[in-house]
């Protein structure tokens, strides 16, 4: 098994990436384009775990994962009738198999007093250590598996 971390993420590259003007809006940044706002996003704001979904989605610069993982989703959670409560985030390997987190909280993602780029910043990392975890478990009860696709032990 390598020694390469599932999912790496570096906050620094994915700021730089976030403040780039975006791709489909001339006059927006990426963060701008995707939704994000300075006092609007965050923990608790509406709107907040749709937005990192979003991000995530777009495969901001500083977030790369293993030829081993074919797809990293956030998957919404409501409670009641309010979508922005938590979520679930689900790795897929090349092997075909689907990992899955339990429920994690939306206070789980950043903390109450963090908006904008560091909230988001903070969820990226936030997912990033439950991709690690998840395969670490699937690793230890599957010692056959390989990271390296095609490759069996």
């Amino acid at each position: 098994m390598p020694d390469t971390p599932p999912l790496m993420f570096d906050p620094a590259a994915a700021q730089a990436w976030l403040h780039q003007p975006s791709d489909k809006f001339e006059d927006l940044t990426r963060a701008e384009s995707l939704g994000m706002d300075d006092e609007l996003t965050g923990p608790g704001m509406e709107g907040f775990l749709a937005t990192v979904d979003d991000i995530l989605t777009a495969q901001p610069d500083g977030l790369h994962h293993r030829a081993d993982i074919t797809g990293v989703e956030l998957w919404l959670i409501p409670d009641g009738d309010i979508l922005d409560q938590g979520a679930l985030i689900t790795v897929d390997l090349a092997n075909g198999v689907r990992l899955c987190t339990l429920h994690q909280d939306i206070k789980d993602f950043a903390y109450r007093d963090q908006h904008g780029i560091p909230a988001v910043l903070t969820a990226l990392q936030h997912i990033a250590n439950h991709v690690c975890l998840l395969l670490e478990s699937y690793q230890a009860a599957n010692p056959g598996y390989s990271a390296e696709p095609g490759v069996s032990r």
